[in-house]
């Protein structure tokens, strides 16, 4: 940790371990990657010892806290706030030294809110214009080309893309699959999981199943789990996760609404897993054409027919083609790639 005379960034975060989640792990393997090269000052909200987030009365007091705290400090080079939603910290870090560049992180749910209907959709809009016209030469880090487009039309100006990164991944993957589809993500009707076991395992001509893994969110999505085609792993360990996705016929991501940057299928593709996912937001931008296929969710035929399609292939053509996927998937998706792409953004 750096002192106050020698600070090169100062990243705020309320999203810190030991709570779990997509954020958690951007904050933690970013500023650890960047330490390598840069002299940082890290203030982030820790999360409970479950792994839950911390609770509004938290968020609440680390954000007056680290106002008062902004205050007092001594400058640096750059103060680069972990989300969209805590705008407010990077306002005051500029008042109080005005020569530090403001950097703000955006994820899927910092902008995509914001699009939303409903009286707390649009007070959340506001927010962030105000944001805008108070930061107005903040530099915006988007996760995905998609989240840029979102944030340029709510009025950020100074915007780079930087795709995220993952550490799971394989050293090799199997050649031979075991006959199943793999699900992982939250139990939650947007992510798709009914879609796949109700629309289109149907019109797969030869009968087949579905392993999933991942949390129950809403219990009426989680009654799909009963399905005879379903098979409910619970939540897995890293090493349980990368087996299963090297060892599926395919991954499936079929998420129903906007995406902004699909870790799952960067995930699987790190594996040696075969991608088929939807053809929308920051699933298609990691899904190119050397790491999987996607398809669209009011077509699924078209997803009966990929699969079908991946299921007959070879063991030497499912050789060749994850060998190729998973070497582009690791370099593309690693961490380092995305501190260097960050420091050029300061």
């Amino acid at each position: 940790m750096a002192t106050n005379d020698n600070i090169d960034v100062r990243f705020i975060t309320r999203k810190w371990a030991p709570a779990m989640g997509g954020m958690e792990t951007y904050c933690l393997r970013l500023t650890t990657e960047m330490a390598k090269t840069q002299r940082l000052d890290i203030i982030a909200l820790a999360g409970k010892a479950n792994g839950d987030v911390p609770g509004p009365l938290a968020l609440i007091w680390f954000g007056i806290s680290t106002a008062f705290r902004l205050l007092l400090m001594k400058s640096a080079k750059t103060v680069h706030i972990g989300d969209v939603a805590s705008w407010p910290l990077g306002w005051i870090a500029s008042l109080r030294h005005p020569a530090s560049k403001i950097v703000l992180s955006a994820h899927g749910s910092d902008l995509n809110f914001a699009t939303g209907e409903g009286i707390a959709a649009r007070l959340y809009a506001r927010y962030i214009w105000l944001g805008t016209r108070l930061l107005r030469k903040a530099v915006l880090i988007a996760n995905s080309g998609w989240i840029a487009d979102l944030a340029e039309q709510q009025g950020f100006q100074n915007i780079s893309t930087v795709p995220l990164a993952t550490d799971v991944k394989a050293i090799e993957a199997p050649a031979r699959h075991n006959g199943c589809l793999f699900f992982a993500g939250r139990i939650i009707a947007s992510k798709g999981l009914s879609f796949i076991v109700k629309e289109v395992l149907p019109l797969v001509p030869e009968p087949i199943k579905i392993r999933v893994a991942g949390t129950i969110w809403d219990e009426e999505e989680a009654k799909v789990l009963q399905s005879p085609a379903v098979e409910y792993l619970g939540i897995l360990k890293s090493e349980d996760l990368v087996r299963e996705y090297g060892s599926a016929i395919c991954t499936v991501v079929p998420s129903l609404s906007k995406e902004g940057f699909g870790l799952v299928a960067a995930e699987a593709a790190a594996c040696g897993g075969v991608v088929l996912a939807s053809d929308h937001s920051g699933l298609a931008e990691v899904v190119t054409e050397d790491i999987g296929f996607v398809a669209a969710t009011d077509d699924p035929q078209k997803w009966a027919d990929i699969v079908t399609s991946i299921r007959g292939w070879s063991d030497k053509e499912r050789g060749e083609k994850i060998g190729s996927s998973m070497q582009v998937a690791q370099q593309r998706y690693s961490w380092d790639r995305v501190a260097r792409e960050t420091i050029a953004a300061y």
